[in-house]
This record gives structure tokens, sequence and C-alpha cells, in this order.
């Protein structure tokens, strides 16, 4: 962890969030994607300032879920000027090395994102578990377990914490080796390794086998596993920490650009979304109900149209996709989706998904 800080990699800041991290995997609040560690070689303001955009830097890779963001040209005068977003900082000062801690203002950060047009993803992200199996040279064949290689898993950790992305591993007891036998897991089994997650209850899972080609070769294949698609990328470096970090990397890459919400949506235009909550059955769950829908990211307004019994239906304007939509709602576990009734009329006209005639409907538990 020691030498993680050293990098840069693991702000001490962050210590409580990589506590969370061994949780049941779950949608989850990132809560500090504004607080940022910086090794600095003095005190001074110059120094300060470099320290300052840097960090600013790494803030925007969080906030926008694009890792090359820094390298956007309508960013740099923004870092440039890194001093005028940062809250607060203080020094500490570890093994005769100096650190800056940095907090930026959210809001500063989220009104410079809109105003450059760039994409933001909402800090309620898909807690994802992580199954890895490596193949080396010296050692064959096995399943790879934290108790084992803490320094990779703790680089592993550090880069989730970079990108913002909860992540969790499988405590790879026998529980876990019996659900998912070390020949599904390099088999990159899908239904076996979504049957076995679900003890972790995890929002996505990321499957990895991780093998040496040679002494200074290793190779890696990734299926990300969510919301029921599959995505499946490679990987290949120099050692296995440089391929295990590639995975959380993409992983994060691609789940960003399916949830970080662009500034005309994907369709240059608002449009109203019907909503339909059963299950609400008191006045806390109607407001708790209410101020969900209206904190949504992709939703700029939410309407109560009416109530009825356990039932209350809401217009959300957005700009977003439907499947947007749809998939940021599937990250709150109270909301429960019911089918789809396709609403058809006697002349065959089929309701659009979302009307009034035809809403999307969930319960609310």
């Amino acid at each position: 962890m020691h030498k993680l800080l050293r990098h840069g990699l693991m702000p001490a800041g962050l210590v409580l969030l990589l506590c969370a991290l061994v949780l049941p995997a779950q949608a989850r609040v990132i809560p500090d994607l504004y607080e940022v560690v910086e090794a600095v070689p003095s005190r001074g303001a110059t120094d300060r300032a470099s320290a300052g955009s840097r960090g600013l830097e790494r803030v925007f890779v969080r906030v926008t879920g694009d890792a090359a963001i820094g390298s956007n040209p309508q960013l740099q005068p923004v870092l440039q000027e890194a001093q005028q977003y940062i809250q607060g900082y203080r020094y500490t000062s570890e093994d005769n090395q100096l650190y800056l801690h940095l907090s930026y203002d959210p809001q500063a950060v989220a009104d410079q994102v809109h105003k450059l047009g760039l994409p933001m993803w909402p800090n309620n992200r898909p807690g994802t578990l992580v199954w890895m199996a490596v193949d080396t040279l010296q050692g064959g064949r096995s399943a790879l377990r934290g108790d084992d290689s803490p320094e990779l898993f703790a680089a592993l950790e550090a880069m989730a914490i970079e990108r913002g992305l909860p992540v969790d591993f499988p405590v790879m007891d026998l529980n876990d080796q019996r659900n998912l036998p070390l020949g599904n897991l390099w088999a990159l089994d899908e239904r076996a390794a979504e049957q076995a997650g679900v003890r972790y209850r995890p929002d996505a899972t990321l499957m990895g086998r991780l093998l040496q080609a040679s002494g200074q070769r290793w190779q890696a294949s990734w299926l990300l596993i969510h919301g029921g698609r599959s995505y499946a990328f490679d990987a290949s470096g120099s050692s296995l920490e440089e391929v295990a970090l590639r995975g959380i990397d993409e992983a994060a890459n691609l789940l960003a650009q399916r949830y970080a919400v662009r500034p005309d949506g994907g369709s240059g235009q608002q449009s109203t979304v019907i909503v339909e909550l059963s299950g609400v059955d008191s006045f806390a769950d109607y407001t708790e109900a209410g101020a969900y829908l209206q904190g949504l990211a992709q939703v700029s307004r939410a309407d109560l149209l009416s109530v009825d019994g356990d039932r209350m239906r809401v217009a959300l304007t957005t700009s977003a996709r439907m499947q947007n939509l749809r998939d940021a709602l599937a990250l709150n576990r109270k909301l429960q989706a019911q089918a789809d009734s396709e609403s058809i009329d006697l002349s065959g006209y089929r309701a659009p998904l979302g009307s009034a005639e035809n809403p999307l409907r969930y319960r609310w538990h």
C-alpha cells in the first residue's frame, strides 16, 4: 500500500472507500471522486500548482469516465487554472516523501464538464465482481486469490479507485471453488460465473484469464458481463500486473460508455418518459422514490402525474436514450422491473414504451 501511495495511485483519503470494496458488490455511490493525493518535492507554490493541475486531470478522468480526457485540448486551459477548483489542501509526510492531499469543488467541476460538453458519469456506479485465473510457466494454472497476491490486488484496487469503479474480489473459499471450478473460470463460462456470484450480488461480473506466454510476455482475455450483455476484450503486456490492470481499466471504459450522460443525451432533444411504480405503500416510500427519480443524472425533471393506491406515475423529462435510462434505473436495487405490456389496440397500433398507454413499469420494494 505504501508503494502505491508513493506512486500517487492510492490516496490515503480514500482508505474508507478501499475498505468498502470488500463488501458485497452492488451499485454504489462513490463518495471521493474529487479527492486525490499527489507526491510533491516541496511545499512551494509552484509545486502545489503543478500538483493541482495533475490532480484535477485525475478528477476529470473519474467524473467523465474518459481515461484520455487529459489530452482534450478544451481541457488544457482548465487544468492550467486548477487552483480555482481546489476546495482545500493539506500536507502529510511518509518515508521522507511529502504528499499533498487535494479536495476539489464538485459543483465547479460539474459546471465545467457541462460547459465543455463533456460526458458526466454519475457517481452511482455498478459494483463489479472480478474473477481471475492465471497460468504461469512455473506454477501452472490456478485461480488468483487476494491472500496469495496482496500487492497485485492492492494495485487492482488502486486502479479501480483511480477510475471510480467499485470492485470486489471473491474470497475464493471452498464455496467459490465449488461454484466456479477452475476449468469453468478459465473457459470464461458466463453462466457458471453468474451462478457463483449470487452470494455477492454484483451488478457486473468481470472474468479474466491471464497467461504467461514467455518470461517477459503476458496475454489476457477478459469478459465483462452486465445487464444481459457481454463484452470481450484482450490485453497484452510485459507483466501479470500490467495485463491485470488493463482489465480493470477497460471494464471502467465500457461501463462509462454505457452510463455516462452526454450533453445531447445521444439524441439531441428532450423527451418525456412515463414511469409507473407499484408497491409505494407509505409516504416515506413516496418521498424516497420521488427524490430518487428527480436525482437521476439522466433526468432533468420529474413530475408526479398521479397516485392511485400503492401506484404512482411520474413523467421524466430526459434527453437520454431509452436503453440508457433503463440501464440507470436498473442500478437501483429497490426497483424491480415488471414485464412490458406492449399495449396493442384493436387496430394493431402498438403504444410506444414509456408512453402513458405503455409506461415503464417497476415495483418499489
